[in-house]
């Protein structure tokens, strides 16, 4: 299963929607990112707004993306 997963360090999860988070990853605030909560896997400690910790999204959505 970890081949199926990206797993990154502390992000803050900023917004939330029904169908998505926005995420800053390491307090850069040129790199918050969109991600579909369809692609965050069980394992993440960041889901929702106001979370931060491990975000772990599925590999592929990671490429897609430029995060892997």
């Amino acid at each position: 299963m970890s081949d199926d997963v990206e797993r990154f360090s502390d992000v803050t999860c900023l917004r939330e929607t029904a169908k998505a988070i926005q995420v800053r990853f390491d307090d850069n605030l040129a790199t918050e990112t969109w991600i579909p909560k369809s692609v965050i896997h069980d394992d993440s400690e960041v889901y929702a707004e106001g979370h931060t910790g491990e975000l772990v999204v599925a590999r592929w959505f990671a490429e897609k993306e430029g995060l892997a």
